[in-house]
């Protein structure tokens, strides 16, 4: 995803529809990994004494070659061959991971952020949208 303001758009959404569903004190920060072939990881921490703040690291070719690099445990061995479509969520104790394997419109909207925050607050993480 190469638009930075879509991304933070997206993430501010995020943000504000899983809040209300936070006990007070919790904080939610983002590491955002665009890239440069279309879609994008975002790397939420969660958790007391976090603060609200998001840092964009610099654009990888790939949503695989961003996943090589980010520690996470929802895809391993030899990943050059998979594809990432839509939207997938990995829940690990203080982060969110959510990888958007494309740049289509409706994923990065606020619908998207919404129904993305749904998926975590019902249990479904780890489901594709």
């Amino acid at each position: 995803m190469h638009d930075y303001e879509t991304i933070q758009a997206y993430v501010n959404n995020f943000r504000r529809h899983i809040s209300p569903n936070l006990k007070p004190g919790i904080g939610l920060s983002c590491k955002i990994y665009p890239a440069q072939r279309g879609g994008a990881v975002l790397e939420f921490s969660i958790g007391p004494n976090i603060a609200n703040e998001d840092h964009f690291e610099a654009a990888m070719e790939s949503v695989n070659a961003i996943l090589k690099v980010v520690p996470q445990r929802m895809v391993g061995g030899n990943i050059d061959a998979l594809r990432f479509g839509g939207t997938n969520i990995s829940m690990e104790p203080n982060r969110i991971l959510i990888i958007k394997g494309e740049d289509i419109a409706t994923l990065w909207s606020d619908e998207g952020a919404q129904s993305d925050v749904e998926k975590i607050i019902r249990g479904q993480a780890g489901a594709q949208g």
